[in-house]
């Protein structure tokens, strides 16, 4: 009998804000609108997992108000967290752990948010190619290689017929999927990890061989056009 995985990224987060670990009034929508879709399908999970992030946990939260599914108990496992985008800035150019000096320097590009974008791509690409590995905590490889045992773990854990949602966050979900499709990190990872919605499910299968991907990033519980969004 198979098993089953949906992975969930987490609501949008407080951009630009003080604390970013925070979901915005539109990511509480979103994940509200994804539990009451899960229990307009009469789908039920068996068992609830999340990172240690407040956008993980707060966005677990809403889904639950949404599907009705107050007798469940959360397990909340840090493996399952983002990588660490103030590190990969920082690593990046120095001078942004002042946030002043980084919002200053994308609100002179006149495009601040797409300035944020192509800035972010080339910090992740510095980041992911191991080549400045000492100017970071946590490498890429490092990185992969924790998301993988989450995924190993859960796995081994997961019982014959059961469903299991776990919470995270965008970079370890495009990791999972690179990781299935024997993609390589770039351009595989770096793509999808830019391409996911907040709130977008993707769903594996467990079989006797392993994990497999079914779907990646649906947003069909996102009916509202301003409920749409990457960051």
């Amino acid at each position: 009998m198979t098993r089953s995985v949906f992975l969930v990224r987490h609501g949008q987060a407080s951009f630009g804000k003080a604390d970013y670990d925070q979901l915005s009034p539109i990511g509480r929508q979103q994940a509200r609108a994804l539990g009451e879709s899960f229990q307009r399908r009469e789908w039920r999970p068996d068992r609830i997992l999340c990172g240690s992030m407040k956008r993980h946990q707060q966005t677990v939260a809403e889904i639950m108000a949404g599907a009705q599914l107050d007798d469940l108990e959360v397990d909340s496992d840090p493996a399952w967290n983002e990588l660490d985008h103030v590190e990969v800035i920082t690593g990046y150019k120095p001078a942004y752990r002042n946030m002043l000096v980084l919002k200053a320097d994308m609100v002179r590009t006149l495009r601040p948010r797409a300035a944020f974008e192509d800035m972010f791509v080339n910090a992740i690409l510095r980041w992911a190619g191991g080549e400045h590995d000492e100017d970071y905590r946590e490498t890429f490889a490092a990185f992969t290689d924790r998301v993988t045992r989450a995924l190993d773990g859960l796995v081994a854990a997961t019982q014959e017929g059961e469903r299991t949602l776990v919470v995270s966050s965008i970079g370890v979900i495009a990791w999972v999927v690179t990781r299935l499709l024997g993609g390589q990190t770039d351009p595989t990872w770096r793509e999808l990890s830019m391409a996911g919605y907040n709130t977008g499910v993707t769903r594996l299968q467990v079989d006797k061989s392993g994990p497999h991907l079914l779907t990646f990033n649906e947003i069909s519980h996102l009916e509202i056009a301003r409920l749409l969004t990457h960051r």
